[in-house]
């Protein structure tokens, strides 16, 4: 697998478990370039032509390892916590090698969440493995460089609104994203919906926060943090 970080214990930043501690995986590669995007170390290398600003070197932030690997170092870090939550860059680009750490993460008791942009179409075997998916589909605020055919993929966002262990999250910058939010939920029929401000820092977070919550309050929709980032800046390993 190509693994970007492992680090923990720590908490889950946002969504449904935000708070809940837990250790981390952050696989590398993503098929998306989101402007925002607090994590471009996973998949913006140098020399790319993707328009967010920070360029990483590839041979630095991928390194291939074992499934079985991973588990260990996972252990070595805290035996005791039992709670994963894998994110990326784009983890399911690595879909078979995601549920072989699956089979063996669950074969030792662990529960663990993914994140996911929603673009790739899980399978039903890793739908019976997962824990919980954390689905957060990109909107037009995610950049020009993610094309409305490369960020909306009708099968992959139908099969996850069908299972009852998929969450949804959306990135808001302002009231303009509402119409595109609102129509991807109805379309898809998306039942549990969270809204997150879109925050680099903590300060930039305290700014929007009140606005989104009340975005949430008029639409029926979940309000998230973003913990990470409103304590830690987005700092690489919290």
């Amino acid at each position: 697998m190509k693994v970007n970080e492992i680090f923990g214990p720590t908490i889950q930043g946002e969504g449904k478990s935000a708070g809940m501690k837990t250790m981390f995986l952050r696989t590398s590669l993503c098929n998306l370039a989101c402007i925002w995007c607090d994590t471009p170390y996973a998949w913006n290398w140098l020399g790319t032509p993707f328009k967010h600003p920070q360029k990483y070197d590839r041979q630095k932030e991928i390194h291939d390892m074992s499934c079985k690997d991973i588990v260990k170092i996972l252990k070595e870090r805290e035996s005791e916590v039992k709670s994963l939550v894998i994110s990326g860059g784009e983890p399911l680009l690595q879909l078979d090698e995601i549920i072989e750490l699956l089979k063996l993460l669950k074969a030792d008791g662990y529960r663990v969440e993914i994140e996911t942009n929603g673009t790739i179409e899980p399978t039903d075997e890793f739908l019976e493995l997962i824990d919980q998916i954390n689905c957060s589909p990109k909107t037009d605020n995610s950049g020009s460089d993610n094309r409305l055919e490369m960020r909306e993929r009708p099968e992959a966002l139908k099969k996850l609104a069908a299972c009852n262990k998929t969450f949804f999250k959306f990135v808001v910058r302002d009231r303009s994203d509402l119409p595109e939010i609102t129509d991807l939920v109805s379309r898809y029929n998306m039942r549990t919906v969270y809204l997150m401000a879109e925050s680099r820092t903590g300060q930039d977070q305290i700014r929007l926060n009140k606005e989104v919550a009340q975005m949430c309050l008029e639409n029926f929709f979940c309000f998230s943090p973003r913990l990470h980032i409103l304590y830690w800046n987005g700092a690489r390993g919290f």
